[in-house]
């Protein structure tokens, strides 16, 4: 394993004896769990080098940044990649933007509205790809199946029970109404779509999309769960749903859809209750705080009543 301590010496060594780089800045960004993500300025150009020890994690950015840019989507383009030691790297081309879930409360509603009518854009696109290119893909049930959704919510049900900090319980509640809802999850045409485009990897340049970033897999199955996690991840902001509402509107969601969208939603309040006091990488301790506790515990009993 590579120590926290010489991560950042080992994409200097990749910067200089494999691509040739003299960097005058290298800053790491504090967001990603399976690479460790570098700003890299020289004199003249701007990069991201990307470094990590999953093969697995490193073999899926190569593959969809190399398959999707021929969508002529707003994406990194790879400009070298290959193996250093143990670790693998991923030079790409720099975005210039923030986390949309950062600037959310500077957007007004035109540029909302313009962000999702983008993105929406962009998943039809990517739906239109054929779904052998998941390696695989026909071995598992697809996101939004009751199969998966199940096995969704015994994952869950585990993290709870171990982290010691809701009460497990409300998983049971989620799970009867994943049966109710059986007949719409049956209904389903999967197709591809982007996984991870919620309030992160969503960057944003003076209130227009500039990118989509952090691509390392895909989802297979309903699309719709991306504006469930979506929404709740902006109620857990405390911040206004307008965007939400857009999105609904720009894909033309139907009565059904847009009460599924609840449900998944609740979805992924008792996953957010699964992740407070649990660790990722093994040694990043998601903190607890009563307030945000508090306030899991209220989004969740107001959707249970939007369901009812």
């Amino acid at each position: 394993m590579v120590k926290e301590d010489t991560k950042k010496e080992t994409a200097l060594k990749i910067l200089k004896d494999v691509l040739n780089i003299t960097p005058v800045e290298v800053t790491r960004f504090p967001t990603g769990f399976c690479h460790s993500v570098y700003f890299v300025k020289t004199e003249t150009e701007e990069y991201v080098l990307r470094v990590t020890e999953s093969k697995r994690h490193y073999d899926g950015s190569v593959k969809w940044l190399n398959e999707l840019v021929k969508l002529d989507i707003p994406i990194p383009k790879v400009l070298s990649n290959g193996q250093y030691g143990d670790v693998y790297y991923t030079l790409i081309t720099y975005i210039n933007g923030k986390d949309i879930g950062s600037i959310y409360h500077t957007l007004n509603d035109f540029q909302k509205r313009h962000i999702v009518k983008e993105l929406v854009e962009i998943q039809k696109k990517v739906s239109a790809l054929p779904p052998n290119l998941i390696y695989g893909f026909e071995n598992y049930p697809p996101v939004g199946s009751i199969v998966s959704i199940k096995n969704h919510i015994r994952r869950i049900r585990e993290n709870i029970t171990a982290n010691k900090v809701f009460d497990p319980g409300i998983c049971d509640v989620v799970a009867d109404f994943a049966d109710k809802f059986e007949d719409y999850f049956a209904s389903i045409n999967p197709v591809l779509f982007l996984d991870d485009i919620q309030t992160k990897n969503v960057l944003v340049n003076n209130g227009k999309l500039a990118g989509i970033v952090d691509i390392d897999e895909m989802g297979y199955g309903d699309p719709l769960v991306v504006v469930g996690v979506t929404h709740m991840s902006l109620l857990l902001m405390e911040a206004d749903i307008k965007y939400i509402d857009y999105w609904l509107d720009e894909m033309q969601a139907s009565d059904v859809q847009r009460k599924m969208l609840k449900f998944y939603t609740l979805l992924y309040c008792i996953d957010f209750m699964g992740e407070r006091g649990a660790k990722f990488n093994n040694d990043v301790t998601v903190p607890v705080n009563q307030m945000e506790v508090d306030l899991l515990n209220s989004i969740y009993n107001n959707l249970l009543c939007d369901l009812l």
